[in-house]
């Protein structure tokens, strides 16, 4: 029976091979439990925190989002667009484009999406994912029927990991992005990480702090790696699947 699978989102200035051997010990703990997939953000960018001088023969290296070059403000400042479009004609906002990459996955027997795990950046992804089908739910319930859906849309994720958060979720087309992210999410916070200000502050502004819990690991900003964190971690990610499966 094929496991059930959780996609990775790497930081921003790094990729999916990079988050791959960052998850290494923990993909090992949940080998028996989930298949853990991977993916690049579509933009290319410098290394980010942490990644040289470690990982300097491992570029190029990505973002999950673009520099608004669309006018001579955001060029100067430097701003992002918050939706992570910019990579097609068709302006399709990020979110919709991590479905798509989902739907399209090929490197597994085909077991269902349960859950999402990002780090740093990368934790903005699994944010918009999760706030888009929640208002996606919230819209069908309004309709009183279930709709047919493409093969996007129909990925029903149970929880998110956010490990050494910071920033708002990724925005996509016809979210409110002011709303509370309320379905079960797990936040890791490392108490020696330089941007812990950010990730508290992530935790506290955009999610229901009753239906998220979090973890702190005496540890930098980096992937829990002390074996007694990582194992807890993995704990916690079963647990929290074990919670939610029959939601």
């Amino acid at each position: 029976m094929p496991l059930p699978r959780i996609a990775c989102f790497h930081g921003g200035g790094s990729n999916s091979q990079i988050y791959e051997m960052q998850c290494c010990q923990l993909a090992e703990l949940l080998k028996h439990d989930f298949q853990l997939v991977y993916f690049d953000g579509p933009f290319d960018r410098p290394a980010g925190p942490g990644v040289l001088p470690a990982f300097r023969d491992y570029g190029p290296y990505h973002s999950w989002f673009k520099t608004d070059t669309s006018s001579i403000l955001g060029s100067l400042c430097g701003s992002e667009r918050s939706d992570g479009s910019g990579f097609d004609e068709q302006n399709t906002d990020g979110v919709e484009r991590v479905l798509t990459l989902m739907a399209n996955d090929k490197t597994g027997a085909g077991g269902p999406w349960v859950g999402a795990i990002g780090f740093s950046q990368g934790s903005r992804v699994v944010g918009g994912l999760l706030l888009a089908q929640q208002q996606r739910q919230q819209q069908q319930e309004k309709q009183q029927e279930k709709q047919q859906e493409s093969s996007r849309t129909n990925i029903r994720l149970q929880f998110g990991v956010l490990c050494m958060g910071s920033g708002a979720p990724m925005e996509s087309k016809g979210v409110k992005s002011s709303e509370l992210v309320r379905m079960p999410t797990l936040h890791v916070h490392g108490l020696k990480d330089m941007f812990l200000p950010l990730g508290r502050h992530q935790f506290s502004t955009y999610y229901d702090t009753e239906r998220a819990q979090l973890y702190e690991v005496d540890y930098h900003h980096a992937m829990p790696w002390v074996k007694h964190e990582a194992q807890e971690l993995a704990a916690l990610m079963r647990k929290l699947y074990r919670e939610t499966k029959d939601a």
